[in-house]
């Protein structure tokens, strides 16, 4: 275990998950330092804390004041800065490792899931928070709640921490309760398959502290697959009346989204939350399973949860006038943008338009035509170029793929090359009613936030 002495080096440190363990370390007496390869509001904020940042990735940035050097699984063995640091004989230690290093010894609450685990986790994090259970908290975004950061420094014997299956990361965690969301095809540059992702998963319910809890979406049939061979408590929920816990009445509105939950022999009626899709109903009922779990009262959930805002980005309503709304999402999957935009279609009165950018050259390859379907639930769909993260470009892999899928569909579709022809477009485009929202896991939320500067200006 690090002690307050320590100086620790993040390799990337500019990443969301990056991000908090640098500020729990900082906060804890540590001296902290790492490198980005661009500055962003988070780079600011950990400057701000006392974090020395480097632009740019340097074996020069690397010395033996140096005690500890963090990675992640994006960072390749022939990274300037991880080669000087192996050639120093530092220690070397990839994120998921450090994080099971802090939280594996507290009553862990670990939420994994292809989509649906950041949100999820701040929901539950918050509920601890709300109960007087003071948790330390890790979570893959920017939480309002929790000061705008992506971490909280707790000092109860509580952690709830977003389980990441990037490149089997989550394995590093032993948790006492684990929540599954959902299982879906993803991250198929490591993952041979869905098969191959699914006993991924199954491997970490067993990795679960003995006596551990097992809560898990059953409307979900690749998380059912595998359920009945762990050996652990289990929770599960969701609309289909085989789980324990079912959700019924649901009902949207544009304002308040209201539910109940039935088991058994009890019913906990009239649960509102401020977020948009059935979506975040599931999410909302695995976080009362937690609070069951932990023996939270409900009075104190449904209080909990009905002041709950939704973390950065996750169909965060930006701009709300003059019959016109905004949203920025981060929902970069198919099954996200299914999500998404049918609890869009719930509330809004008039036509829900979307731009759109595809997240890696791998992902828009294995899943255009599916992005597709999904995107032609909008009435006017704008794509952009691919963001590629972490990737190389693949020859002939371009949103081009997606456009010609909708053109199929015969809906309205538009590839746009240029970001401020985009704006261009919206400002003709745009008309009372309409719902606007800016999906992708790349730069796109830079886009929305000038999109919105410009309509706060009147100079539309």
């Amino acid at each position: 275990m690090l002690t307050k002495k320590n100086n620790i080096y993040f390799i990337g440190i500019g990443g969301i998950g990056m991000s908090g363990l640098a500020e729990y370390y900082i906060l804890n007496g540590s001296s902290v330092s790492g490198s980005d390869m661009t500055a962003t509001h988070i780079t600011e904020r950990l400057a701000g804390l006392g974090a020395k940042i480097n632009i740019g990735h340097s074996e020069n940035n690397i010395n033996t004041s140096i005690d500890t050097v963090v990675y992640t699984s994006a960072v390749k063995q022939d990274n300037p800065e991880y080669k000087r640091a192996a050639e120093l004989g530092l220690r070397i230690i990839r994120r998921a490792e450090m994080l099971g290093e802090i939280v594996n010894d507290k009553y862990l609450i670990a939420v994994s899931g292809t989509h649906g685990k950041t949100t999820t986790t701040a929901m539950i994090g918050k509920l601890l928070v709300d109960a007087g259970m003071d948790p330390l908290i890790f979570v893959g975004g920017n939480v309002q709640l929790f000061d705008g950061g992506a971490s909280r420094i707790g000092n109860g014997n509580f952690a709830v921490v977003e389980a990441d299956e990037y490149d089997r990361s989550f394995l590093a965690l032993r948790p006492d309760v684990t929540v599954i969301t959902n299982i879906d095809e993803d991250h198929l540059d490591i993952y041979k398959d869905l098969e191959d992702i699914k006993e991924t998963f199954r491997i970490f319910c067993d990795r679960s502290k003995y006596g551990a809890y097992i809560i898990y979406c059953g409307d979900d049939d690749n998380i059912k697959g595998f359920m009945n061979s762990i050996n652990r408590e289990k929770i599960s929920y969701g609309f289909d009346d085989k789980n324990y816990l079912k959700i019924i009445d649901y009902s949207a509105a544009a304002n308040k989204h209201n539910f109940s939950i039935l088991n058994s022999h009890s019913s906990y009626i009239d649960i509102n939350i401020g977020l948009v899709g059935k979506h975040n109903a599931l999410n909302s009922t695995a976080c009362f399973a937690v609070s069951k779990v932990l023996d939270i009262a409900f009075d104190k959930y449904r209080e909990s949860i009905s002041g709950f805002k939704t973390v950065d980005r996750r169909l965060q309503l930006m701009y709300n006038k003059n019959g016109i709304k905004v949203y920025d999402d981060y929902s970069h999957h198919p099954v996200e943008v299914r999500a998404s935009l049918k609890g869009l279609r719930e509330i809004s009165e008039g036509r829900l338009i979307t731009v759109f950018q595809p997240h890696l050259y791998s992902r828009t390859r294995d899943f255009y035509r599916d992005f597709a379907k999904e995107l032609s639930i909008s009435d006017k769909v704008i794509l952009m170029d691919i963001y590629p993260a972490r990737e190389l470009p693949i020859d002939g892999i371009t949103s081009g793929l997606i456009f010609n899928e909708i053109q199929k569909l015969n809906k309205d579709v538009s590839l746009v090359h240029d970001k401020n022809r985009i704006i261009e477009l919206l400002l003709t485009e745009a008309k009372k009613s309409d719902t606007i929202v800016f999906q992708g896991a790349g730069d796109i939320t830079n886009l929305c936030s000038e999109f919105v500067k410009i309509l706060e200006s009147g100079n539309n």
